[in-house]
């Protein structure tokens, strides 16, 4: 029963979080982060979520319902500076006659990650999980810095499309 409960946590956080991110940017205008910097700081916050697991007790049967939700919280702050952002740049950035295949390229991109962290799923070891937990999330925090690092120049290659 528990665990049933706990799968409805995540899609409340992106309803009730999407709505707050388009208002926060709408409200922004100009000033937003650029999209490249919106790119960095997500992945750093992936990185994050996953060292934050690092937390949690290990070698016990149950952990902190409020620990996970936290945990997932950030989690969903770093997929609403992805997702939708990735998406509307993938329709942005494209020549206007191949905008749709842009976008199915987009999703073929996530469809990738998805297959991604199935193959890094397989490393995964409950006994061992540490190293698992530091590895993901140290390599999401250096692409996520290295983003931010590079988004100047990444922002210039846009050419104007902010």
């Amino acid at each position: 029963m528990q665990r049933a409960r706990g799968r409805g946590v995540l899609p409340v956080f992106i309803i009730t979080l999407a709505g707050a991110f388009a208002a926060l940017w709408t409200r922004l205008g100009p000033r937003q982060p650029s999209t490249p910097v919106k790119f960095g700081l997500g992945t750093l916050l992936m990185g994050t979520a996953f060292l934050l697991f690092l937390l949690m007790p290990e070698g016990r049967s149950s952990v902190p319902v409020a620990g996970l939700a936290g945990i997932l919280l950030v989690f969903t702050v770093a997929e609403l500076l992805l997702s939708p952002v990735g998406l509307s740049l993938s329709t942005k950035l494209a020549p206007a006659k191949y905008r749709t295949q842009m976008v199915a390229l987009f999703f073929l991109s996530v469809a990738l990650g998805t297959a991604m962290s199935g193959t890094l799923a397989s490393y995964y070891d409950p006994d061992a999980e540490t190293g698992f937990f530091l590895v993901v999330g140290l390599v999401a925090v250096a692409v996520g810095g290295l983003v931010l690092a590079l988004s100047r120049p990444i922002r210039s290659l846009m050419s104007g499309v902010h």
